[in-house]
């Protein structure tokens, strides 16, 4: 049974990182630039962040991160840092970003 705190507020939000990688000539070479992003936002971000679609397409990629607050306001600014850290990569750029903010009582948790 789920019997929250009185004071507790726990909010999830999610961004997806849509990375174009143009100098990738093999699936070696993409690992490798999308490790680098991965690496770069895990070590300054602390947050979880997975490989989640574009497998196998040398040339792009789409990964996930997850960061978990007791304030939205925080988690939005942790996601821009998110998305703003992705952007500094040399080896890929972002095409498309998305992110998803939710409260967790109201994500259908139970």
């Amino acid at each position: 049974m789920y019997l929250p705190a009185p004071d507790e507020a726990i909010w999830i939000g999610v961004v997806r990182l849509v990375l174009h990688i143009p100098r990738s000539f093999s699936l070696k070479d993409r690992r490798r630039a999308v490790s680098s992003v991965v690496q770069r936002i895990q070590a300054r971000h602390h947050v979880s962040v997975g490989e989640v679609g574009h497998l196998e397409n040398q040339g792009a990629a789409v990964i996930a991160a997850t960061v978990v607050a007791n304030d939205p306001k925080l988690v939005r600014a942790r996601l821009d840092g998110i998305r703003t850290e992705a952007e500094k990569s040399g080896d890929a750029w972002l095409a498309e970003v998305t992110s998803w903010v939710q409260k967790m009582g109201e994500v259908g948790a139970g």
